[in-house]
């Protein structure tokens, strides 16, 4: 009932325990074989039970709208996203990171840099076992926000369309950054382990995924991009919003 790894001289250790669907992880300078014996002492009166049904996720889209007198307006645009298990898992993620995910992504340069409509700027990929959320945030002035929304919604349709390979190399190696320097935290070690073996029921090695990323391609990309900005998208807007759009008219700028 064990499955025991080490990397670069940190000790991980991942156990299925006999509830089903709980996993105890635990990462750093730890005695494997007290670890587990703590585990079993500590856990074992615990009765496996018949695993709880659950109904399916379902993305409806919508809107929610809470005008206040804020300074800023703070906008979220989500939309039905992938799972973990989804053959677009990898190219929704380099999606998130070429769209939004940083200072070089097209969002900060083209909303921020150049035309200086937003504060902060960004967009993320939240998969689950049965679905997913694709998301872009957005925090502007009042007067801002119509000029915002336009781009904004310019570049979710421009990103349908193959990007460049360069631009697409740049997401897929910010990705591999971020996911090796992660693993000099415990903490992540601990939540990657624990999520994969709940997810794909073993720890899955990080040359495996870099190899996954590595493999995105443009067209995997615009790929997603026209799967994910083809739903119907839901709106959640909180500030001043007499700039804001009706959800209709936000309807027709995805067209």
């Amino acid at each position: 009932h064990t499955r025991y790894i080490s990397v670069t001289g940190v000790q991980t250790c991942a156990l299925p325990i006999w509830a089903p669907g709980m996993v105890l992880v635990a990462a750093g300078n730890l005695d494997h074989d007290a670890f587990v014996d703590l585990v079993r002492k500590e856990f074992a009166s615990l009765t496996p039970t018949a695993d709880a049904s659950y109904e399916t996720a379902r993305y409806v889209g919508g809107e929610y709208r809470d005008d206040q007198e804020l300074e800023q307006v703070h906008l979220v645009l989500g939309f039905p996203g992938v799972s973990f298990t989804d053959p677009d898992y990898y190219g929704s993620m380099v999606l998130a990171t070429m769209l939004g995910g940083g200072m070089s992504s097209r969002l900060f340069q083209e909303i921020r840099e150049q035309r200086g409509l937003a504060y902060s700027v960004s967009a993320f990929s939240a998969p689950y076992l049965d679905g997913g959320v694709f998301a872009v945030y957005a925090g502007t002035g009042e007067k801002e926000t119509r000029d915002l929304v336009s781009v904004l919604f310019e570049q979710l349709r421009g990103v349908r369309d193959p990007a460049p390979e360069n631009e697409v190399r740049r997401a897929r190696t910010q990705m591999k950054a971020g996911l090796l320097m992660s693993l000099e935290s415990t903490g992540a070690r601990m939540e990657g382990l624990g999520s994969q073996l709940l997810i794909y029921g073993r720890p899955v090695p990080v040359d495996e995924i870099v190899r996954r990323i590595d493999a995105v391609t443009p067209k995997d990309v615009a790929r997603a991009a026209q799967r994910i900005f083809g739903g119907r998208p839901t709106v959640a807007a909180m500030g001043p919003l007499g700039g804001l759009e009706s959800y209709e008219t936000l309807l027709t700028r995805l067209s």
